[in-house]
């Protein structure tokens, strides 16, 4: 029985490449190009960090290994937080499990099923950027083929380890909780856990090893590079098996390895028993819909439309997407997330080792790419996928009276707030963390200002360019070609802004040096005028584009 549902997988798989043709084809293949590059950029910056660390005199060696166990115990960790969240999808609301409950299949094994899929599902990226670290240490310390075996060997019950954590969370939960508000409940702790984790490891400065001038403290704890990094973890347990095969100690190597594979066996043989009592409770409870409580006042927006009835279908438009991003979890969950990395950025900034006032002020500067990039991921998450999301209710808003611009302001007007807030904040305190000069500050706060809403105006008119009504997962919508395209036309304005403020912001620090004259208006009129123009290219043109497709579009 578990066979069959394997092979179903596997032709799945293999009719979607077969069904690739001409466009989805050359797209896929560009898609597996840009990600091969990453790979390869990744394998380059963790070679010249290994060869760095392991040409360190008398600890080198010790420090590459240390860096192992870090890497491996944060993978495990982030392992962990994904099956959370991605458990409670594929175990209880996955598309295809009212048709499989309905098939004369053994409980317990569709259950089998659905766990290795969620840690599949948990584990292939993390594991993919982990592979290019695993590929420059075997590298970096000469070691023959048998090394990469071992590690594949060790690295299976090690991933299988990880997600029995989220799979036996979400099962003993909706077990105990039969709700579909616990999915809910659920996603806002893994977003909370992945937060933690993320803030935490930022936290602990790990960009002290490598600094040289910390070197000669590093020599100092050489009993911590040799004592384990959470000896009782499966982290630690592959790295010692990684280490005993390098050393040739195949007794240990083995002990570790067997270690992983009972481990991994006992967790399973576990959850494979408590199934058969718990999987299809919790599946039912989760069908279940909480009961609607009304209100009997007006909200905001009806208010509103009361009092300007010129403006009814935009407001009514503002209360539904309001409504539904307070009631949906997933963009709470993001939230935590986007909080989290404000303030790993706002730290990485304050402990930039900058000593000048100048200095400081020209990476304020340079912040406005950064920042910009920033809020370029936030609108692929949020502003992009804005149409798209209406899904197959869009023939309502279709046959509404209301216009299809109507729409595309709408949208632009939800999600142009939280970009402007998020963009402003960064740039602020970021000036105020590096003690900005004032010319610097003024130009930063009002180009990410404008950058925000051509970033957003970009992502709602890509967003119409390349709709998608049918998917069912947002990722999706992230990765796929329009994604790509937003995220490279959102780069490309961000560099030509860098680029065209170069020019003024290089005469300002001639002044602050002392050059005399180093104005030239005419520069300057040129680099206002061509600022102007990439403006208005990167507002009009996507909208357009955007309007005009969506007008066409056919329910």
């Amino acid at each position: 029985m578990f066979y069959i549902l394997l092979k179903r997988k596997a032709l799945t798989f293999k009719n979607r490449l077969a069904a690739l043709r001409g466009w989805q084809l050359a797209k896929n293949l560009a898609f597996l190009s840009v990600g091969l590059v990453m790979l390869l950029a990744l394998y380059g910056g963790f070679q010249r960090l290994l060869n760095y660390l392991e040409g360190v005199q008398v600890i080198g060696p010790m420090l590459s290994w240390k860096l192992t166990s870090m890497v491996l115990l944060i993978t495990f960790s982030m392992v962990i937080v994904s099956s959370i969240i991605i458990s409670m999808t594929t175990l209880y609301y996955s598309s295809d499990l009212k048709f499989l409950f309905s098939c004369p299949i053994n409980l317990r094994v569709l259950f089998l099923d659905k766990a290795f899929e969620t840690v599949f599902y948990s584990s292939w990226t993390l594991l993919l950027a982990v592979f290019p670290y695993i590929i420059a240490l075997g590298r970096v310390k000469q070691l023959e083929p048998g090394f990469y075996f071992s590690y594949i060997f060790a690295i299976v019950p090690f991933v299988l380890l990880a997600g029995s954590f989220g799979i036996l969370f979400s099962m003993l939960v909706m077990y105990l909780f039969p709700s579909s508000k616990t999915r809910d409940i659920t996603w806002l702790m893994g977003s909370l856990s992945v937060s933690f984790v993320y803030v935490a490891f930022r936290f602990t400065k790990p960009e002290k090893l490598l600094r040289p001038d910390a070197l000669e403290i590093v020599a100092q704890y050489i009993n911590y590079l040799q004592s384990p990094t959470a000896p009782y973890l499966p982290s630690w347990w592959v790295t010692k098996a990684m280490v005993s095969y390098c050393a040739g100690n195949w007794g240990a190597f083995f002990s570790y390895a067997g270690l992983l594979l009972a481990a991994a066996c006992a967790v399973y043989a576990l959850m494979y028993y408590l199934s058969g009592f718990i999987y299809m409770e919790g599946f039912s409870g989760a069908q279940t819909a909480p009961k609607f409580r009304g209100k009997p006042r007006l909200l905001a927006e009806q208010k509103l439309a009361l009092k300007y009835a010129g403006s009814r279908d935009l407001l009514t438009c503002c209360w539904k997407d309001r409504l539904l991003l307070a009631r949906d979890a997933r963009y709470w969950s993001q939230a935590i997330l986007i909080v989290a990395l404000i303030v790993v950025y706002l730290f990485s900034i304050r402990q930039l080792p900058l000593d000048t006032q100048d200095l400081k002020s020209f990476v304020s500067f340079l912040n406005i790419g950064v920042a910009g990039f920033v809020m370029a991921a936030i609108g692929l998450r949020f502003t992009f996928p804005a149409i798209s999301l209406e899904g197959n209710n869009y023939w309502i808003l279709k046959a509404a009276p209301v216009t299809t611009v109507r729409i595309m302001k709408e949208k632009l007007l939800i999600t142009l707030a939280p970009s402007l807030v998020i963009g402003a904040v960064l740039i602020t305190f970021s000036n105020h963390l590096l003690s900005a000069d004032r010319f610097i500050s003024v130009l930063s706060t009002c180009t990410i200002v404008i950058a925000a809403f051509v970033i957003s105006v970009m992502g709602i008119g890509l967003g119409a360019l390349f709709p998608d009504f049918r998917v069912e997962n947002i990722h999706q919508l992230e990765s796929s070609y329009g994604g790509f395209i937003y995220m490279a036309c959102a780069m490309g304005y961000l560099s030509l802004v860098v680029g065209i403020q170069a020019w003024p912001v290089q005469m300002h620090f001639a002044e602050r040096f002392g050059r005399f004259h180093p104005w030239d208006w005419r520069g300057i009129a040129l680099c206002a005028v061509a600022y102007m123009i990439l403006n208005a290219a990167a507002v009009v043109i996507p909208w357009k584009l955007g309007l005009a497709n969506l007008e066409k579009h056919e329910i």
